[in-house]
């Protein structure tokens, strides 16, 4: 189903967003990728000819958005899918990070995608149809892992509020799906807590044990984002018969495995273990 898709977040070549892109407008899709960051535009363009364009977007500034949009669909031009890819991590646990940045990781993951949202729906309801993906993480649906429960709760936001726009919106045709990576190789943009320093941080290693547990056996198996783009991708060609999707077999798996528990115990007594683990293997001890 070749049509036109905006797709967010497309700034850095070792994206999920740049590679998804691409790969979209090499199946035919007419592309219009946004980006806050202009640097690598020409590697994005490259070979993609009249099928990809870029375009320059804040989603935290709403006439950033409005101009956007209003440059891709112009009077009463078509769009046939949002892919909400843009985003940025937060890393930390709950008591590191500040909340000022938690807040801030809010405004663009969750309040900002929203905005955008908003800013497409009626150009869908007005066409009869429509597809919005917003690109999410397992741990949304499965048990938040330590270290990025600010970023994670902004997903799990987002996702929840997809739910019921899912229902609000399908009288006219429109689709949403909440698609699910799991751990992805990528140059995501980071923050890091630093609320707390030196002796006062109960457990200063935190960040480091999370990427030892996303390394080890015990996390869903990390993927690239050239792996991650073609599921997207697939999503977006099948046309999201799904409310959720998961980027691989692994990602699949942990979210099955996660939604047989009702009580959550399992996952809690195994990702606990796990992080006893790593905190070991740092040579820490909680303070």
């Amino acid at each position: 189903m070749p049509g036109t898709v905006l797709i967010t977040g497309c700034s850095s070549p070792q994206g999920i967003g740049f590679a998804t892109a691409r790969a979209l407008a090499e199946a035919g899709f007419s592309v219009h990728a946004t980006v806050r960051d202009r640097t690598h535009v020409e590697d994005l363009l490259e070979d993609m000819g009249s099928r990809l364009d870029v375009h320059d977007m804040d989603l935290l500034d709403p006439a950033s958005v409005g101009a956007a949009v209003a440059a891709i669909t112009g009077e009463g031009g078509r769009l046939d899918v949002l892919v909400n890819n843009a985003g940025y991590g937060l890393i930390g646990g709950v008591e590191q990070v500040e909340l000022d940045r938690a807040r801030a990781n809010f405004e663009t993951n969750f309040f900002g995608t929203v905005g955008l949202v908003q800013e497409v729906l009626p150009i869908m309801r007005r066409q009869g149809g429509g597809l919005i993906v917003n690109v999410s993480t397992v741990f949304a649906a499965a048990l938040c892992p330590p270290a990025l429960g600010y970023y994670i709760a902004s997903k799990a936001a987002l996702e929840t509020v997809c739910q019921a726009l899912a229902v609000e919106a399908a009288p006219w045709g429109v689709r949403v799906v909440n698609f699910q990576p799991g751990p992805v190789m990528t140059e995501l943009e980071r923050e890091w807590g630093a609320r707390l320093v030196g002796d006062a941080d109960p457990r200063p290693t935190l960040s480091d044990e999370l990427y030892d547990w996303v390394l080890d056996d015990s996390a869903p198996a990390a993927q690239s984002p050239a792996e991650v783009a073609a599921a997207l991708c697939e999503v977006v060609r099948s046309g999201g018969p799904h409310l959720a999707a998961q980027s691989g077999a692994a990602a699949e798996a942990h979210v099955a495995t996660a939604l047989r528990d009702p009580s959550r115990d399992a996952e809690l007594g195994d990702l606990s273990a796990a992080f006893a683990r790593t905190l070991a293997a740092r040579g820490g001890r909680a303070r």
